[in-house]
């Protein structure tokens, strides 16, 4: 079992890898928004001192920080066998499934898509999770 820590674009909150291989499969940790800078990407503030968070931008960043991480092991997105997803509000189903249909197909990763009561951030709107499989 191998881990990959270099490059992470944004370090991982508490004392876990971002993705680790095991044998054949590749595992992805939750993945959101967050940026290298601790901000979280797709979030829009307002006159008011409210934020827009924009779960279009958030998935997009979350699946091409997925696929970078696979990246590191020689996968990328078409090696995903599984996907947890994990929303904060079920209203932005359509829109995260839109974006996520850009990038995987009916031949994709199997997957979960479940409501959470909140991410680690108050502006984290989506995370992800996958497992990749890819011979080594």
């Amino acid at each position: 079992m191998t881990t990959n820590t270099a490059s992470t674009p944004a370090k991982p909150l508490g004392k876990y890898p971002y993705v680790k291989r095991a044998g054949d499969n590749i595992y992805v940790s939750g993945m959101s928004a967050r940026l290298a800078d601790g901000s979280v990407g797709g979030t829009t503030p307002a006159a008011d001192g409210s934020v827009h968070c924009d779960v279009r931008v958030q998935t997009r960043i979350v699946i091409e920080k997925i696929r970078d991480a696979l990246a590191t092991y020689g996968a990328g997105l078409e090696d995903c066998a599984a996907m947890t997803v994990y929303l904060v509000d079920m209203q932005d189903f359509d829109a995260y499934n839109q974006v996520y249909g850009e990038y995987f197909s009916e031949q994709g990763p199997t997957r979960t898509t479940v409501a959470v009561h909140q991410l680690p951030h108050p502006h984290m709107v989506v995370e992800l999770t996958a497992i990749a499989f890819k011979p080594s």
